[in-house]
């Protein structure tokens, strides 16, 4: 199910890490860089807090369902307000929080129990709600830096809670940087099997939670005046329950019969519980002139099961006016399949009894597939921004409506699944 695989693999940090998966088609692109200049201040005088109230729909469609065995409707709908709040506690540390809830419906949720004449297609729904916290500061002895993070994140299924931190070396003309960082997050799965599996009792996975730890190294550079370079290489080593409990897969003794008819073959999803991920990535900005830069970006991606994959992609922000910045983008990316994959009654029965294969998914997320990515970002934020009005939270405290983005996006991949992705953003100082 694609959005299980967007919740449990993303950790958002306002400012902070991501996650890495081989695909990233759920994920919501980084906010656009602002127009306008910040005023000057002294260094002693404390900066404003800032806030990002963000909006982000997403909806998708595709008939590989892997909770149905690979064939069936992957019908989505996301809506996802979230707040984003930068607190600067004094002048060299400052408070990010993020925190928000998903409301989803989803088809593909709704057929696991397909087989006990609950499959009118209509979606289920269910809610997710997650916080995360970072703290930063910086050492002005060294003019280095370091931050720590914690959040937590529950549904109807899953519970998880992660931690973790970096430490970011600078040179003394802060044109070069070095960082380093750690992330642990512990999983807690409930168990749900589709019921004609679950009915006999039987105890197909043998763990109930996901541990996942990731190391990551980047290094950014100033080259020059135009442009700019971030070399970036990650190791994520995942190990207990990998599979989806409620995943299905039918072997090749069912070809030929109505899949009405398909109770009694099937199967649960069987994933090796060991997996290492490795990405290396790249990314350039080049300023072309006053009114326009390009952002480039790649990134290599290899794992222990089998999956290698490319993604690249490009990105013009065009200043329109003083106060309005156009942002059109394109993502590419290819990948081969995971050695455990299978398409709906592809894997030999034979092979499972006598043991020549331990492991068997037919998850389109690990099949061998191509997608691209075509989008336009729009930003608009004038000088003094777009409105100012009292604060209710301090008294004579003003809030300034700082800006206004939006970013729409459409997604195709080659297995028939495409998406449309929409966020709005509202940001204010105060």
């Amino acid at each position: 199910m694609q959005l299980k695989k967007l919740i449990l693999l993303v950790t958002v940090l306002a400012g902070s890490y991501t996650l890495m998966a081989q695909t990233d088609k759920n994920s919501i692109d980084d906010k656009q860089n602002e127009s306008q200049k910040k005023i000057k201040k002294s260094k002693t005088q404390l900066k404003d807090a800032e806030a990002n109230f963000l909006l982000n729909y997403y909806e998708q469609d595709g008939d590989h369902s892997p909770v149905t065995g690979g064939r069936g409707t992957e019908k989505l709908e996301n809506v996802a307000p979230t707040f984003v709040v930068h607190i600067p506690l004094d002048t060299v540390s400052n408070l990010d929080l993020n925190f928000g809830i998903d409301f989803y419906t989803s088809a593909s949720t709704n057929n696991i129990d397909y087989f006990e004449g609950r499959k009118t297609g209509a979606s289920g729904k269910d809610v997710r709600s997650h916080i995360n916290a970072a703290y930063s500061r910086d050492l002005r002895n060294s003019g280095n830096a370091y931050s720590l993070m914690a959040g937590f994140s529950a549904e109807f299924d899953v519970t998880s809670f992660n931690f973790g931190g970096s430490y970011t070396i600078n040179s003394k003309d802060k044109n070069r940087s070095l960082s380093l960082d750690a992330l642990y997050m512990n999983d807690s799965w409930k168990l749900l099997y589709p019921y004609e599996r679950r009915s006999d009792g039987t105890n197909w996975l043998k763990d109930d939670k996901r541990t996942t730890m990731k190391f990551g190294l980047s290094y950014s550079q100033v080259i020059n005046k135009r442009l700019q370079a971030l070399f970036s290489a990650e190791v994520v080593s995942q190990t207990g329950l990998l599979s989806t409990p409620f995943h299905r897969v039918f072997f090749d003794d069912v070809n030929g019969i109505p899949y009405d008819n398909l109770r009694s073959f099937s199967h649960v999803e069987m994933l090796d519980d060991n997996r290492l991920k490795i990405p290396v990535s790249m990314r350039l900005n080049y300023y072309l002139n006053d009114f326009m830069r390009l952002r480039t970006f790649y990134r290599f991606y290899t794992d222990s099961w089998g999956i290698t994959a490319h993604t690249a992609s490009i990105e013009l922000p065009i200043q329109i006016t003083p106060s309005l910045i156009a942002s059109p983008f394109f993502r590419y990316h290819t990948q081969t399949s995971a050695d455990y994959f299978y398409e709906f009654g592809q894997v030999s029965k034979a092979m499972v009894d006598a043991k020549e294969t331990q492991f068997y998914t037919s998850d389109y997320d690990l099949s061998d597939l191509s997608s691209t990515k075509i989008g336009l970002g729009l930003q608009y934020s004038p000088l003094l921004g777009v409105g100012r009005f009292k604060s209710p939270f301090v008294k004579n405290k003003q809030v300034q409506f700082k800006s206004i983005g939006l970013r729409t996006a459409f997604y195709d991949r080659s297995d028939g699944l495409n998406a449309w992705l929409v966020s709005l953003d509202f940001a204010f100082t105060f």
